[in-house]
């Protein structure tokens, strides 16, 4: 066994003495969607096994086995990565934000920086051959290299307009597309472009099926298409007016196109026609990519990742998670907690958050907040007076909507209900507003406030005549509550929710979210980063510097020392003195951030924007899929994990010839147990389990199956283990 230097124990021993004088800070995982939930912007497909997708907040995602499973690679920028180009399997760059250039010798595991000699964004690279290739961006930037990336030089005679995409037909032919309708050409590899059009549009790819067709997509549906290597250009239909963000052709003949709104065009008569692809997706595409005429890659927000094996005929997502705006999020304990959102989703973890599953609600309406009264009941609220129940743990969900009153004189009245807590078992309110719409100069918002003192069961609509629209409420203690809304309202209740009066704020930003440490101790955030802190329960309250202007969307304080407050654009900021300082902390993202929770005092979650969820442990680290098969197997078998070496996700496949139980077990080289990758009864066929080894150092691991006759099954016990190599 290697031993550890004396330098590094020194070290070590330092960083230890360091950490015990200040409060232990979490480090946050993404736990969905997953690998990552940043905005990819490109992608290459090197080959139909090693694909290269980057996107925001320096991602870059590494596949070595088609897109089944993804690693992050480390590139030590958290600019936003726009473009990246390979000129085989080992030797690629990546360019982005501020000038940046990264580039890669080992097929995108270690990335280093290069000068690029501008601050300008880069929008996207090609190479032509092993050592030439080109950079467009910004303000017409073009750089251009002929040793293979290593050192970039400043090329003149461009637009002033900013370029988007580039692309080469051969050596020597290439084309690159911007803004104000931007089209250049080169016939000597880049040394010099000529422009070929002009116009208004945005345009954001172009592809070429042959020497002499091509296309250009952008903005409001755009396509255009050259069929004399770009001495003409004209408009084609696309059947939209959504953005049109990349164009990639898989041979002479088909091509796809992919845009906002989860928009897929394809064509098979080499960019001739252009027909709408049916997607169950929202997601806006940014780069496509092929690798030959059957194997593409398409990636877009939130870190989707899809695949198709048949040209573009079929597209599957790669990439696991919910993708929709999440609202509200707590927990019972360390193990068990739900997020609510968007059209009534729920999402549920009975592991800390490393898996999260879809329930059924039964709401369309959004659901904006989420409390527990006890382990098993639960309440969520949302838009249209939505009030939804649970009585085990949020397995079922029973609806209590709040109904709409009746028209009366032409007036409609509209509930929303934004948040709920309880201050005991049985006892809790929901707030939110109400909308009548009386005209123009007054809409005819109310404050509402419901109570409950039977667990939920029955709500009553307190009599209140506020125009304001309470975003939020929490108890102090079993009878002090605080509710806060718009323009600095806050109210306060000294008898368990029953009366209600307002309280200065000393500000008018609008507030959304509230937290008790304790009966004295409290804190609000709000728009432009405002937070105010209380020590006397919510009678008073004074402003706190933040260091932010974003809106400042969910807080929670874990105990009178321990806080987290998160909101726009990835805004994250903890105190670890009960609220009277705040620093920011790195969420490696730019999503909106709407609701924080803790399911102890270093455990800390995040819901926001595009189902991003962050927690204290890496998400996903088991995932199983059956593999559907008409041939039952003939015997029992278990597989060599692939690939291997792996980091740190690796797949474990095996046969089952019976209905049987598994057990799938990891092992360190002592013996002990690292995971338990499945316990439970499987059918018989082919599947396949997905091992996340984030949180294992690296060295040798064993994986052990053990398979016994279950309940209406047959067969003989199956024990194999075999090794895997983790290598970080």
């Amino acid at each position: 066994m290697k031993k550890t230097s004396p330098r590094v124990l020194s070290i070590l021993a330092g960083l230890l003495l360091i950490s015990s004088t200040l409060t232990a800070q979490q480090t946050w995982f993404w736990q969905n969607p997953l690998p990552r939930g940043n905005h990819l912007k490109a992608v290459q497909t090197i080959s139909s096994s090693l694909i290269v997708a980057v996107g925001d907040q320096g991602t870059v995602l590494k596949s070595t086995n088609g897109g089944t499973t993804w690693t992050v690679q480390p590139t030590g920028v958290s600019y936003n990565l726009y473009g990246v180009a390979f000129l085989d399997a080992s030797n690629g760059v990546v360019v982005g934000e501020g000038g940046t250039v990264l580039r890669t010798t080992n097929g995108g595991s270690t990335w280093l920086p290069l000068f690029s000699g501008t601050l300008n964004t880069l929008y996207a690279a090609a190479f032509v051959d092993a050592n030439t290739g080109t950079i467009v961006g910004d303000a017409g930037t073009i750089l251009r290299t002929t040793d293979g990336g290593q050192s970039w030089v400043t090329q003149f005679g461009g637009p002033a307009s900013t370029i988007y995409s580039i692309s080469f037909l051969n050596a020597t032919v290439g084309t690159f597309v911007g803004s104000s309708g931007t089209i250049y050409r080169t016939t000597n590899g880049g040394a010099e472009w000529k422009r070929q059009r002009a116009g208004t549009e945005r345009l954001f790819g172009v592809a070429f099926s042959s020497v002499n067709t091509g296309t250009a997509v952008g903005e409001f549906g755009t396509i255009l298409r050259t069929t004399n290597g770009g001495a003409n250009w004209s408009s084609q239909s696309s059947g939209t007016v959504t953005h049109l963000s990349a164009v990639s052709f898989s041979d002479s003949s088909t091509g796809t196109i992919g845009g906002e709104s989860g928009i897929i065009l394809r064509t098979t008569n080499g960019g001739a026609a252009w027909n709408v692809q049916t997607t169950s997706t929202s997601a806006w595409f940014m780069g496509i990519s092929f690798a030959n005429t059957n194997f593409g890659t398409l990636v877009g927000s939130y870190g989707v990742v899809y695949r198709t094996t048949d040209g573009g005929s079929t597209w599957a997502l790669t990439t696991p998670g919910i993708r929709v705006p999440l609202y509200g999020v707590r927990f019972t304990d360390q193990a068990n907690g739900i997020t609510v959102g968007y059209q009534g989703t729920i999402l549920r973890t009975t592991d800390g958050g490393e898996s999260w599953n879809q329930q059924t609600s039964g709401a369309t309406a959004d659901l904006q907040g989420i409390t527990f009264t006890d382990a098993n009941t639960a309440v969520a609220v949302g838009m249209y007076g939505t009030l939804l129940r649970t009585t085990n743990a949020g397995a079922v969900w029973i609806d209590q909507t709040i109904k709409n009153p009746p028209l009366s004189f032409g007036k409609s009245t509209v509930f929303w209900l934004s948040g709920v807590a309880f201050s005991d078992r049985l006892t809790g309110v929901t707030v939110g507003k109400k909308d009548t719409l009386i005209s123009l100069s007054d809409p005819g918002i109310r404050a509402l406030i419901c109570r409950t003192t039977d667990n939920a069961v029955g709500w009553t609509r307190l009599a209140i005549d506020y125009k304001r629209w309470l975003r939020a409420v929490s108890f102090s203690d079993v009878n002090k509550a605080t509710a806060v809304g718009d323009s600095g309202f806050i109210l306060r209740s000294t008898n368990a929710g029953l009366t209600w009066d307002e309280t200065s704020s000393g500000t008018v930003a609008t507030l959304y979210s509230v937290s008790y440490a304790s009966a004295s101790l409290g804190i609000v955030v709000g728009e432009k980063g405002t937070i105010l802190r209380t020590t006397d329960g919510g009678a008073t309250w004074s402003t706190r510097t933040s260091g932010t202007l974003n809106a400042l969307r969910g807080v929670w304080l874990a105990d009178a020392s321990t806080g987290v407050a998160a909101g726009d654009s990835m805004t994250i900021l903890r105190t670890s003195d009960g609220g009277i300082t705040w620093k920011t902390e790195s969420g490696g993202s730019f999503s909106a951030l709407n609701a924080v929770t803790f399911s102890g005092a270093l455990r800390a979650y995040i819901a926001g924007e595009g189902g991003t969820i962050l927690g204290p442990t890496p998400g996903l680290p088991v995932r199983v899929v059956d593999q559907p098969s008409q041939r039952v197997p003939v015997a029992f078998s278990l597989e060599q994990n692939y690939p291997n070496p792996f980091n740190p996700t690796t797949a474990i496949s095996f046969q089952l010839s019976a209905i049987s139980y598994v057990a799938l077990r990891v092992y360190d080289v002592l013996g002990r147990e690292v995971a338990t990758l499945l316990n439970e009864v499987q059918s018989p066929g082919e599947h396949t389990v997905y091992w996340n080894a984030s949180g294992s150092p690296s060295g040798a691991y064993f994986y052990r199956i053990t398979v016994s006759p279950s309940a209406g099954g047959s067969g003989n016990a199956f024990v194999q283990t075999k090794k895997l190599i983790l290598l970080k």
